[in-house]
């Protein structure tokens, strides 16, 4: 039992139950809006999405070192950045986040993805913001951010790590075209 000191207080703890109630009581009432306003074979924001757990890396092809760099989430309401630090130059792996990266299970057309990095200039920050898509993959595997000069990136997915068998090869020195 809730004992109240003074009538005050009772007074206002009955005002919040009413309008608890009352708010609960016209919510329950509501029906669920139908989106028509959506173009065919578009799912809205709100629908899950299956998706997996995936670790990142960088992938270095300029003379530059990148202090930290980020990617954004392409899944998460809130737009969640996921940060890395340490990527030396012209070398591929540094910069891991164990299964840190959420991606969707499957590839979708358009899917596009902020990344954010830092490359200090003189001893102070720089940082560089780019949207770019993320390439055709068939299952979720490793995120790899590829940086080039110009400020050029490339985000993919792939299991091969360093090696021939990676889609963009480490000494490639000027960024593929972009795929959508």
């Amino acid at each position: 039992m809730i004992n109240f000191s003074t009538a005050e207080q009772r007074k206002k703890h009955i005002n919040y139950a009413l309008m608890l109630a009352a708010t609960m009581g016209i919510s329950a009432c509501s029906t669920p809006q139908v989106i028509s306003h959506l173009p065919p074979n578009t799912l809205p924001f709100f629908v899950p999405t299956p998706s997996s757990a995936v670790p990142m890396a960088c992938a270095n092809h300029t003379d530059g070192y990148i202090h930290s760099y980020g990617v954004q989430e392409p899944l998460t309401m809130a737009k969640s950045i996921i940060y890395a630090l340490n990527c030396q130059p012209h070398e591929m792996g540094n910069g891991l986040v164990a299964a840190g990266f959420t991606l969707p299970d499957q590839w979708r057309p358009g899917m596009k993805v902020k990344v954010r990095w830092n490359r200090p200039i003189r001893g102070e920050d720089n940082w560089i913001e780019k949207i770019t898509a993320i390439r055709w993959y068939d299952t979720p595997e490793t995120l790899f951010v590829h940086f080039f000069a110009n400020d050029e990136v490339r985000v993919l997915s792939a299991f091969a790590f360093p090696g021939p068998h990676h889609p963009i090869p480490m000494n490639l020195k000027i960024a593929p075209p972009e795929e959508e």
